[in-house]
């Protein structure tokens, strides 16, 4: 907590820093099922492109791996920088171009292993398996092959790759990160049922968790004595885990609320 409150009064203080310059921003990860009263675990620290739709904002932000990970990602957990990581890193980024695009990276505090998360974005399913071969990933193909053939005709082209970088190389433990062919704030619930329903006949999603899922997405109206609010209830993605003969999902769901203007639309 402590390195990341100075990361970010320092970026604060110089308006030439790093994340002014790149266009970026800091997000906080909480996986809420692994969420304990008795022993909070610290989240995960991810810088972000504030404008994703920007493909140049996100290429200059993450275009040098370099302080990318000794001035933001270290800074950020308070972590000595690992000069054997950093190596994995400059690997990684000489073996991407032109398939792969890093549009988020980040730490994991609370994981034992240290090690720095890139998520990188691919057109298709195949460029995510050539990209994985390129990055030497040690894990099963077989498995991802599976994960690919059950959900690509229910999901949008692109995959994005959510790999840990150690000082050995690419983690076994790989995310493979699929979304809708629709903007995440559309509803979309028959799209998003049938994706759902396919990850629990698969066995990647509880029954339990499926049905609350279901019912997450929605628009609903707010109003107090002089506004009215527009809150959408959507989801943005799904993670599907493969980890040495495991697989998981995990959902991420996602609210935007938008305060309604009289005559002008809405407003943030």
């Amino acid at each position: 907590a402590s390195a990341l409150r100075a990361f970010l009064a320092e970026q604060a203080r110089d308006p030439q820093a790093f994340l002014a310059q790149g266009g970026g921003g800091v997000i906080l990860e909480y996986d809420l099922a692994g969420i304990s009263s008795d022993q909070p675990a610290p989240p995960g620290i991810f810088i972000v492109p504030r404008n994703s739709q920007d493909e140049s904002c996100t290429r200059k932000l993450f275009s040098d791996p370099e302080p990318l990970a000794t001035k933001i990602l270290w800074a950020v957990s308070g972590w000595t920088p690992d000069a054997a990581i950093l190596a994995q890193i400059h690997r990684i980024y000489q073996a991407m171009p032109p398939i792969g695009l890093v549009t988020q990276a980040g730490v994991l505090p609370g994981r034992a292993e240290q090690a720095l998360r890139l998520i990188i974005s691919t057109a298709s399913c195949g460029d995510a398996v050539e990209l994985l071969a390129r990055l030497r990933w040690p894990g099963s193909y077989a498995e991802v092959a599976a994960v690919f053939e059950s959900l690509t005709e229910l999901t949008g082209s692109h995959v994005s790759l959510s790999v840990d970088v150690t000082a050995q190389g690419v983690s076994p433990r790989l995310g493979l990160e699929f979304y809708r062919p629709v903007a995440w704030y559309e509803l979309d619930h028959f799209g998003w049922n049938r994706l759902i329903d396919r990850l629990t006949e698969r066995g990647w999603c509880l029954p339990d968790k499926a049905l609350g899922l279901k019912a997450w997405p929605r628009v609903e109206q707010i109003f107090d004595q002089s506004r009215v609010y527009r809150v959408r209830q959507s989801i943005n993605h799904v993670k599907v885990v493969v980890d040495r003969g495991a697989t998981t999902a995990k959902a991420y769901a996602g609210t935007a609320v938008q305060q309604v203007i009289p005559q002008t639309g809405l407003a943030p």
